[in-house]
C-alpha cells in the first residue's frame, strides 16, 4: 500500500487492488469533523482498505461520506462493505447511478460482458441500502469542516459520471472524465457506453472550472491542469480520425481497427506494455477502442 499527501488534508492512498499497484488511486480528504473517500475502488480494495481505515481514521469524525465519481465497479465496488466497515458512511452518488448500488446485478453483468475475467478480478459488488446513499446533482456541496466539496456533472465516460472540486485547494477530482495516466502518457477512457459529445462538453466546462490540479483515478495528481485537458482532447480526435479511416476503408472489424490505432498511436501502445504486469488493467486498451468504435457506429 502506497500513502501519499497531496495537500493539506489530502492523502492518495494505492491500495493495489488485484495485486496492480500504480493503477488506482483512491482520496481520503480529511476535514476538521469529516472524513471523505474518493473512489473507493473494487470490492478486491476490501481488506487494504479496511486495514488503512483501522490504522489511518479515527473515531473522531462526525461525518463520513463515500464519494463515488460513478459506479464502474472499479470505482464503486467495495462501497457496499465499506458501509458496514465505517457505520456512519453515505454514499454520494449521481442520482442516474443510485439504482445499480442498491442492486448491483445488472452492474455486474454488464461487468463480466465488458471486462470478462477482469470483473472477476475486482470482484461482485454487494447492495447499499437505500438509506445510505445521497443523490448528488451538478453543483451540490459537501461541507468538510474547513473544506468542502462541489459536485460538477462531467459526462460522457459514463452518463451518470460527477467529478468534485475541492475548496479550498482547487484540485478537481477528475474519476475517469478526463484521461488515464500512466507516467506522463495519457489516453481517455473511451469505454463503452462512450459518448464522445458529452465528453468534449464535460472538457470544457473542467477547463472554465481553471482547477490547480487534477486527481484522476487512474492514476495519480496531474499538474498543468489546462495542458492535461487539451492534451485529451487532441488524443480523442486523433482517434476518432483514425477509427474512422479504417472503417472508412473497409476495415469493419474491432480487432483490425484496433491494432491499426495501437500501430499509429505510441500512447496508447505504451499503455498496451503495461497490461502484462497489471492484472487489473489487462484488456484495457482493446475495450478503449472498442468503445469508441461503438461510440461512431452508434453516431452513424
Amino acid at each position: 500500500m502506497r500513502i501519499e499527501r497531496i495537500a493539506d488534508g489530502v492523502l492518495m492512498v494505492d491500495l493495489e487492488p488485484s495485486s496492480t499497484p500504480g493503477w488506482l488511486s483512491t482520496y481520503v480528504i480529511e476535514g476538521r469533523r469529516s472524513l471523505a473517500i474518493v473512489d473507493p475502488g473494487p470490492r478486491a480494495s476490501l481488506d487494504a482498505l479496511a486495514s488503512f481505515i483501522k490504522a489511518r481514521v479515527s473515531g473522531s469524525f462526525e461525518e463520513v461520506y463515500v464519494v463515488l465519481t460513478h459506479v464502474h465497479i472499479d470505482h464503486s465496488g467495495v462501497a457496499g462493505d465499506l458501509v458496514e466497515v465505517l457505520p456512519r458512511a453515505r454514499v454520494l452518488v449521481h442520482p442516474r447511478g443510485a439504482r445499480h448500488l442498491v442492486d448491483p446485478s445488472r452492474l455486474w453483468q454488464s461487468s463480466l460482458q465488458v471486462l470478462g475475467d477482469v470483473a472477476g478480478l475486482l470482484g461482485e459488488p454487494r447492495g447499499v441500502p437505500q438509506e445510505r446513499l445521497v443523490p448528488v446533482e451538478d453543483g451540490a456541496e459537501v461541507e468538510l469542516g474547513g473544506l468542502k466539496l462541489r459536485a460538477v456533472y462531467t459526462p460522457g465516460h459514463a452518463p451518470h459520471h460527477v467529478s468534485y472540486v475541492l475548496e479550498p485547494g482547487g484540485i478537481l477530482f477528475a474519476g475517469d472524465s478526463v484521461a488515464n495516466h500512466f507516467n506522463g502518457r495519457i489516453y481517455p477512457v473511451t469505454v463503452y457506453p462512450f459518448d464522445g459529445d458529452e465528453y468534449l462538453k464535460s472538457l470544457d466546462l473542467m477547463l472554465e472550472l481553471r482547477p490547480k490540479r487534477i486527481a484522476v483515478a487512474h492514476y495519480g495528481v496531474v499538474g498543468d491542469p489546462e495542458v492535461f485537458i487539451q492534451r485529451a482532447r487532441d488524443k480523442l480526435i486523433s482517434w476518432m480520425h483514425h477509427v474512422s479511416s479504417a472503417v472508412g476503408e473497409g476495415v469493419l472489424g474491432v480487432e483490425e481497427v484496433y491494432q491499426r490505432v495501437l500501430r499509429r498511436d505510441v500512447e496508447l501502445a505504451y499503455a498496451k506494455t503495461l497490461e502484462d504486469s497489471m492484472p487489473a488493467f489487462r484488456g484495457a486498451t482493446y475495450r478503449a477502442i472498442a468503445g469508441l468504435h461503438s461510440y461512431l457506429t452508434r453516431k452513424s
